[in-house]
């Protein structure tokens, strides 16, 4: 009686992940009502109770449990049905992780040590109090696994890969339970297991980094196809001009053909020779790395962040962004090929944004000053330089967010992180 009270609080806790988990990392406007989130709870713990106690084979019930809460996920968070899908992934790499580690040592360890206590209490305290301790550790440290799948939304096709890896996870489990019947050789198939596991988490960072470097030559090559097909129609225009010059310099009015060619210089002069990619900016963001364009400078926008509910007003958010790119703008004014890199991605707590530049190194001995009022690296004598980061610390400091900065021969990062409010 006592075991199968445990088993179900177990069964409680692991409804409640199954539930928490896709609502604490879905977008803000398809996280669950109180309602529909009771409603997905009360589903999945009748799910998980009834194939529990179904009599069905192990293996086989397990599976047809899984995927009817991967079918609930999919019909609770059907707008935005990636996050539905990562959050059950997670939601089961936790429990699956948790039951297998467990289960593996009371196997192989407590299992085979005389206790002066019977099976049912070894079971409770070798795997149902230490599981409840893992779980309540998972939740402390929610806010980096939440922030690891949280990337995991920004991968191109992330739709298809996340259903491979809710796939892959249901698959291996099942086998993990078809392994565990057998009494030979379970420590050999364990290690397997987390073989298998630990290759598949280097093979989805690596897949991750490959996935942010394609997406930014893909977008570059859409510019510069736009590019080209910009400069074949100015060569176009170019011809039909200089055979209007000729035309008026046979008839001999010269007056005429001073007046195109101012006409033509001035034109031409307004072609922005810059690069601009952008991925669904926002306004505001737009408007700031504007600037940049304007000033001849490429700029590369991913700009996937929620900006609403921070604890920042927009004019103030205005005003940290315009300064930290101002200043990129201005260690790039003499640099070839400037470039400005603005990505930006909601965490569990917040907001990041990175704003990159391909201009020079900055000393160790400047970065610890860069932030103070009046501090500047040019001419100063006037006293109107060296205030715009400050402003951006002041900013930081006000809204309980932190700044950082990177700086090496290839690139100089700003990573900002601004919380929401709670």
């Amino acid at each position: 009686m006592l075991l199968k009270v445990f088993d179900i609080l177990t069964t409680i806790l692991q409804t409640l992940i199954f539930v928490w988990t896709p609502n604490s990392i879905a977008s803000r406007d398809n996280k669950l009502s109180k309602v529909k989130y009771y409603a997905f709870m009360v589903t999945v713990f009748a799910d998980i109770v009834f194939f529990t106690y179904s009599g069905i084979n192990g293996p086989l019930a397990n599976f047809l449990m899984m995927f009817v809460v991967l079918l609930l996920t999919i019909i609770f968070y059907r707008k935005h049905i990636v996050d539905g899908f990562l959050g059950f992934g997670l939601a089961y790499t936790i429990i699956v992780l948790v039951s297998y580690f467990l289960t593996t040592v009371y196997q192989n360890a407590i299992a085979k040590l005389s206790l002066p206590i019977s099976d049912d209490l070894k079971l409770i305290f070798a795997i149902y109090i230490p599981g409840w301790i893992l779980y309540f550790l998972v939740y402390k440290f929610r806010k980096y696994i939440f922030n690891t799948a949280i990337s995991l939304k920004g991968l191109k096709h992330s739709l298809v890969y996340i259903l491979l890896l809710d796939y892959a996870l249901l698959f291996l489990d099942t086998l993990h339970m078809e392994w565990i019947t057998e009494s030979m050789g379970v420590m050999f198939k364990a290690s397997l297991y987390l073989a298998a596991f630990i290759g598949f988490v280097f093979a989805t960072v690596y897949y991750a980094k490959i996935n942010d470097k394609s997406k930014e030559v893909e977008l570059l090559n859409e510019a510069l196809n736009e590019k080209i097909t910009e400069l074949k129609k100015i060569k176009h225009d170019y011809g039909s001009e200089i055979s209007s010059l000729y035309g008026l310099y046979q008839m001999g009015k010269m007056d005429r053909i001073g007046a195109l060619l101012k006409g033509i210089v001035e034109r031409y002069q307004g072609v922005n020779p810059a690069i601009n990619l952008s991925v669904q900016a926002t306004p505001l963001v737009a408007s700031v790395l504007n600037y940049a364009v304007n000033e001849g400078v490429n700029v590369i926008v991913f700009d996937g962040g929620d900006y609403d509910n921070l604890t920042i007003t927009e004019n103030e958010l205005l005003k940290l962004l315009s300064n930290i790119v101002r200043n990129s703008v201005d260690v790039l004014k003499t640099h070839m090929n400037p470039t400005i890199k603005f990505k930006s991605y909601s965490i569990y707590e917040g907001v990041i944004i990175s704003i990159s530049n391909n201009g020079p190194e900055i000393p160790k001995e400047i970065k610890q000053k860069i932030f103070e009022a009046g501090f500047s690296t040019k001419d100063n004598k006037s006293g109107d330089r060296g205030f715009g980061l400050s402003i951006v610390a002041d900013i930081m400091k006000k809204c309980n967010g932190h700044i950082s900065i990177d700086s090496d021969k290839e690139w100089t990062e700003f990573k900002i992180e601004i919380p929401y409010k709670q």
